[in-house]
């Protein structure tokens, strides 16, 4: 039998990919699939390997719970003898080639070709036509806490601004401050403000003659950055400011309006 051949196999005999690359899976768009399967049938068949009598889903994934949600007994898939290294490989192309992946799949993607695909930094860059200082990023963002991660999902953080954050190397601080750029969406600039701050502050820690630890713990304390406000101009605490899209028509109205007044 040919390895592009379609079968019909039981949906009971499948199990989902053992790490799931997409992190959240929207139940809406699987239902959304759901009902276009219903209507039209299912338009491209998922791939799957053979693992230990099941079968295991290569891609297709959501293909796979749309039918399960259907209550469908079986789905038409490719199945290919592959091992985890090829599975991995197979799974990157798959999942880099979809255009809503947040940052945190695209960086599970790339650690996934890195440890299960035994693909080297050079050679995922190489391969995807990307830098190596991007993959690197990624890659450390992958290695990030779901919160972490999250935030920089929800463009709450930037990567420039976590990799800035990151050079504080004292957990309960950099949470702190990580917290703070969250909260507020602060630019790099404002990042390395606070770095500097921190390493100043770290750099003071008394130590005895000998050597030994400090006596006290230096709790570091962030100083007030003031910037402009878009609407009045004044001077406001970046971290009560906060973030507004506005277009510059909008802008420009509401600043001749707080000039117009007496």
């Amino acid at each position: 039998m040919s390895e592009d051949q379609i079968q019909l196999i039981q949906i009971d005999l499948i199990d989902r990919p053992k790490r799931v690359a997409r992190e959240t899976i929207d139940p809406e768009k699987v239902r959304e699939l759901a009902e276009s399967i219903r209507e039209q049938g299912l338009q491209e068949a998922i791939k799957l390997r053979p693992s230990n009598g099941r079968f295991e889903v290569v891609f297709g994934d959501r293909r796979f719970l749309a039918h399960k949600l259907l209550g469908l007994k079986e789905i038409k898939a490719v199945v290919q003898e592959l091992d985890d290294q090829q599975t991995a490989i197979i799974r990157g192309i798959e999942n880099l080639q979809r255009v809503d992946l947040t940052p945190s799949e695209e960086a599970t993607t790339y650690l996934d070709l890195k440890e299960q695909g035994g693909l080297s930094p050079h050679a995922i860059a190489k391969k995807f036509g990307k830098s190596h200082a991007t993959i690197d990023r990624y890659l450390n963002l992958a290695r990030c806490t779901e919160e972490v991660r999250k935030a920089v999902d929800r463009k709450e953080v930037s990567l420039s601004v976590l990799e800035t954050l990151q050079e504080i190397d004292d957990p309960e601080q950099f949470n702190y401050f990580f917290g703070m750029a969250a909260a507020n969406g602060i630019t790099e600039r404002v990042a390395r403000m606070w770095v500097d701050d921190y390493l100043k502050t770290k750099s003071g820690n008394y130590y005895s003659d000998e050597g030994s630890p400090p006596i006290a713990k230096v709790e570091v304390v962030s100083k007030p950055t003031f910037v402009a406000c878009d609407c009045c101009s004044g001077a406001v605490d970046i971290r009560q400011a906060r973030q507004v899209v506005v277009c510059l028509d909008c802008l420009n109205a509401v600043r001749g309006s707080r000039v117009g007044k007496v």
